[in-house]
């Protein structure tokens, strides 16, 4: 957030400023249910075919292995394996609630629903 705000990348804060501003300029017009409809209908159409595409590729090829992970170099300053692990669990945690959540909501648990 910060970095949008202080504009240290200036592409992604740029986009950010004509959304938001684009969003205030269809609430000065429209009312909130419309804009918010109209909000989640464009994210629909993004997710449905990026959907899409990745159902597509699953099919089309294989995923190749993942390389060896390399060894944490020794005396690095930081949390310990068991306590990354907990943080790891509890982040991965949250996002597949969020993931389910947003998928519950915006592709209806099938293509052809969402459709």
């Amino acid at each position: 957030v910060w970095e949008l705000l202080y504009w240290r990348a200036p592409g992604r804060s740029a986009l950010v400023l004509v959304g938001v501003l684009g969003t205030l300029g269809c609430l000065a017009r429209f009312s909130a249910v419309s804009v918010g409809a109209y909000g989640a209908l464009a994210v629909l159409g993004v997710t449905v075919p990026l959907r899409l595409h990745r159902a597509a590729l699953r099919v089309l090829r294989r995923h190749p292995p993942e390389p060896p992970r390399r060894a944490q170099p020794e005396g690095t300053v930081g949390l310990s394996p068991e306590e990354q692990q907990r943080w790891a669990r509890r982040l991965a945690q949250h996002l597949v609630a969020a993931t389910r959540t947003l998928t519950r909501l915006f592709l209806v648990h099938s293509v052809p629903e969402s459709l």
